[in-house]
């Protein structure tokens, strides 16, 4: 928190959790390695109401999640004890979700690549 008790402004409701455990780590029986909502709910929870849990399903979001708080002060608090917390053998990765943030790198990685194909027409390269 900043003097005044004004939150920081990257500070929102929603949290970007990385390094659940998911099947593509673990052999089978998948079901029995795969972070369940239920313990994402009890685990979060306890921080207060959570407006919605999304679990990444496609093969680069395994692994991570959205949790949605009513209240952003239960957001903080959340981000602040679970980042680096051993769940499940695994240290818990959580940010504040950055949507503006994502859209920069992706804008930014389109310039890289045409600057990478440019310089590789006038170096010769293929």
């Amino acid at each position: 928190m900043n003097r005044g008790g004004k939150l920081a402004p990257e500070v929102q409701r929603a949290l970007f959790v990385k390094n659940l455990r998911y099947e593509g780590i673990y052999p089978s029986p998948p079901s029995r390695y795969n972070v369940s909502s239920e313990e994402l709910f009890d685990l979060f929870g306890k921080f207060g109401p959570i407006r919605q849990i999304r679990q990444g399903i496609a093969n680069n979001t395994k692994g991570t999640a959205f949790v949605v708080y009513e209240d952003v002060m239960d957001a903080k608090t959340a981000c602040d004890k679970l980042n680096g917390f051993n769940f499940q053998n695994r240290y818990l990765v959580v940010l504040y979700h950055q949507p503006e943030k994502m859209a920069r790198s992706e804008s930014d990685l389109a310039k890289r690549q045409e600057s990478l194909e440019k310089l590789k027409k006038q170096h010769g390269i293929d």
